[in-house]
């Protein structure tokens, strides 16, 4: 995946060295924070093949439900713990993940606005972790999609604590109280790690660590770089060409949660149109993705931004 690419944004012309599979850090302190972000996504895979294995205990909740006697209650609260715990295990992750946006966006974006695409490229290995992290938070969305009984059974698990809280032994609580409440309102929201790197994108912003426009520049090329790989054909692998799509979708709906005035409007840096006919033509067709660029965005639903783009993902 690695090629010289010229990227003709609306206001700029950019040209960028990348490869995205074989990069490398070239610095001791890009090395530090490369096996930093290593340590976390080399976990990716485990998590995402865990929460894939995830199976609910609706029948055990349910018959507690309609058949209430102290036997179906400690049925489905036995079903339900290794559950909770599983959850707590994806929350802790998602906090890593968080962490891990804002160490990277600190290094990868600091500096002089102006050599905000030349960062890109001499910290590509670090762009690598950053994309694959994005490429996680899409897939692990995906899949959060296709299980509503994960909030059902957190639910009931809160339901019967509260319930019998003067009777349960503080090591029968998997999480606590405080964690409760977070990983509730965490898991409420249907791309709740995708919504987890908004927000930490948002604080970051209001942090004023970096000059605001090397954000939102360094968000927009990479964006403008995933549709060129994918328009021009320079992807073979299939699964290479998803990794991109993912990247793509996620980097945009981001960077219209991040940029002012979003990605949708006339003088936006991102090539939005090419973007959203390639992921409506993109065969097979991605739905899920079609759905986050439309319920996700922060800009999407804004009478401003035109019925010709918004009818490209209809």
């Amino acid at each position: 995946m690695g090629s010289v690419i010229s990227v003709f944004n609306k206001n700029t012309s950019i040209e960028l060295f990348l490869d995205l599979e074989n990069s490398e850090p070239q610095t001791e302190k890009e090395l530090e924070i490369y096996n930093q972000a290593s340590e976390i996504l080399n976990q990716s895979s485990t998590v995402l093949e865990d929460f894939q294995n995830y199976k609910g205990c609706g029948q055990q909740i349910r018959k507690a439900i309609s058949e209430p006697s102290e036997e179906n209650e400690l049925l489905a609260w036995e079903a339900v713990l290794p559950l909770v715990e599983q959850q707590s295990y994806y929350f802790t992750f998602y906090m890593q993940i968080r962490g891990l946006v804002e160490t990277l966006l600190r290094e990868i974006c600091s500096g002089d606005t102006k050599e905000t695409s030349n960062r890109l490229v001499s910290l590509q290995a670090l762009v690598k972790h950053f994309v694959h992290l994005l490429d996680f938070v899409i897939r692990f969305d995906y899949i959060k999609m296709e299980k509503p009984e994960m909030q059902n059974d957190f639910s009931y698990y809160r339901r019967y604590v509260n319930r019998k809280r003067s009777e349960l032994d503080i090591n029968d609580l998997v999480v606590s109280d405080q964690d409760c409440d977070s990983m509730s309102l965490t898991f409420a929201y249907p791309a709740p790690m995708l919504k987890g790197v908004i927000d930490t994108m948002k604080a970051f912003k209001g942090k004023r660590v970096v000059p605001e426009e090397n954000l939102t520049q360094g968000l927009s090329s990479m964006v403008n770089v995933f549709y060129y790989l994918l328009e021009n054909k320079k992807i073979e692998n299939k699964d290479t060409k998803m990794f991109c799509l993912r990247a793509m979708v996620a980097t945009l709906v981001i960077f219209d949660h991040v940029d002012e005035k979003g990605a949708f409007h006339n003088k936006s840096p991102i090539n939005v149109k090419g973007c959203l006919t390639l992921l409506a033509n993109f065969d097979p067709k991605q739905q899920s993705l079609i759905n986050i660029v439309k319920f996700s965005s922060a800009h999407w639903r804004d009478e401003k931004t035109k019925q010709s783009l918004k009818a490209i993902l209809n």
